[in-house]
């Protein structure tokens, strides 16, 4: 990577993309679906954005485990929150 720093307005449509792939991760998850490739774009997103303000890479968060997203599941559907 070249040492200048990146344009704002790349840095900008990055921060875009980022926010619009977190949306679509939640719009699936509300749906019951989730989809690996959407998470690796958003964490290579939010890896892009960290890198060009100088911070390390995230941290990759532990799995989840089964029983906390049926219950989450379970939740929402009990609540309406899922279509």
């Amino acid at each position: 990577m070249i040492n200048e720093p990146v344009p704002g307005v790349v840095v900008a449509a990055v921060r875009v993309a980022r926010t619009c792939l977190m949306d679509a991760q939640h719009r699936l998850d509300d749906h019951g679906y989730h989809c690996r490739l959407l998470d690796g774009l958003q964490d290579g997103a939010a890896t892009l954005l960290a890198e060009w303000a100088g911070r390390d890479r995230p941290n990759l968060a532990p799995a989840v485990p089964l029983y906390f997203t049926e219950a989450a599941q379970q939740y929402r559907r009990a609540a309406r929150r899922s279509y």
